[in-house]
Order: structure tokens, then sequence, then C-alpha cells
């Protein structure tokens, strides 16, 4: 999201960003880069310009603003989780790999990292970033999750299961755990409480 308020125009573009009036929000940073064209400015505008559905000059911006910085890891974040969208995947990993070079406390860019690395068969990197991105915010329920499906889908299914027990201690009432978690327990046979699991899961998708 938008978050700097360097100046009058950036601050109006926050603003309306989050009433959801894009045009209004790219107008106002529009004017506010060509002022100021700073790495972070330019990535807002990518940002915004993103959420219009312009990839390309969304793009463009986020490229900009490497040129500008070489260590901004934001505007690598940002391009990696575009190319991400429009399923570059490998091309995806290389601006997450510049994105946490930069800054590697991330969690952000580590865990989507992760997810790239995982698309990409690469799981053994995959599991180290997932593991890495936990020790980096061990409340984050959606890192247990995908750690949870990776262990799944290499058949190890009580890690997967203590992942989703997890991520539902710290997200109760997300169904795509309970439904996971009962995938887990099935494969290992504990065929009554993996049922009540289902059963809470679609509960849950019904409210």
């Amino acid at each position: 999201a938008v978050v700097s308020t360097q100046s009058t125009g950036e601050a109006r573009s926050n603003v309306n960003l989050q009433m959801g009036h894009l045009f209004g929000a790219f107008c106002d940073i529009n004017s506010a880069v060509k002022l100021h064209p700073t790495p972070t400015m330019l990535t807002n505008r990518g940002v915004i310009q993103q959420y219009m559905g312009d990839s390309a000059n969304a793009m463009r911006d986020f490229q900009q603003a490497i040129e500008a910085d070489s260590a901004y890891s934001l505007a690598y974040f940002n391009a990696a989780n575009l190319y991400f969208n429009m399923r570059l995947f490998e091309k995806a990993l290389r601006y997450y790999d510049a994105a946490v070079e930069n800054c590697g406390d991330d969690e952000g860019a580590v865990l989507n990292r992760a997810i790239a690395k995982v698309l990409l068969k690469d799981y053994d990197g995959a599991l180290t970033d997932f593991n890495t991105a936990i020790s980096l915010n061990p409340f984050a329920a959606h890192a247990f999750f995908n750690r949870g499906n990776l262990h799944l889908a290499m058949g190890e299914n009580v890690q997967a299961e203590d992942d989703y027990r997890k991520a539902l201690s710290l997200q109760p009432r997300d169904s795509a755990s309970y439904n996971q978690l009962a995938v887990a327990l099935g494969r290992q046979f504990k065929k009554v409480e993996a049922l009540d699991y289902f059963k809470q899961a679609i509960k849950l998708k019904e409210l």
C-alpha cells in the first residue's frame, strides 16, 4: 500500500486509495512523481497502476525505482509480485531474491519466495524459506498453512498436521486450514477425526 507522506500529492493519493478512488489516487501520485521522482514515489505509483490493471506501466515504474536505487527492496518485491501474478515464476524468484538480499527481515518477500520455489519444485529451498518466514513472524497463520501444504505435498503428513493445527490456533475460523487438516489426518487413516474437521470446514464455508 502507499504509505509515504513526503508531499501533499502523496497524502491525497493515500486518502483516495483508501477510499477506493483509484483514478484520483493515480492523478495525485502522478503529480507528485513529476515534482520528485523518488524510488518510493515511483513504486507507489506502480502499485496504484497495478491496482488499476495497468501491469506494463506498473512494471515500468518498479524498474525505474530500481534504477534509481538498486538497494530499494520494496521495488524488487512489487516487481516480483507482478511477475508472480503473470505466472513468470523464475523471473519472480530472481526479484524476490533481490528483495530478500536488500532486506533480509522482510517476512512477505521470504514467504512469497517460498511459494514461488514450491511452484518451481524447489521443495528444499521452499522449506528453508518457510522456516525463515515463521521465525520472522511466528504469529502468521498463513505461513504455517503454506508450510503445511508443502509438507503434505512431500508426503510428510504428521508435520503437515502440526502446521495446520498451529495455523488454526492462530486463525480459528479458517475453513481452508480445517479442510487441509482433514486431508492430513485422512492420510494417516484417522478417518473419524478427519471427517469431523471436514464437517467444520463445510460449516465455516456456509457462514
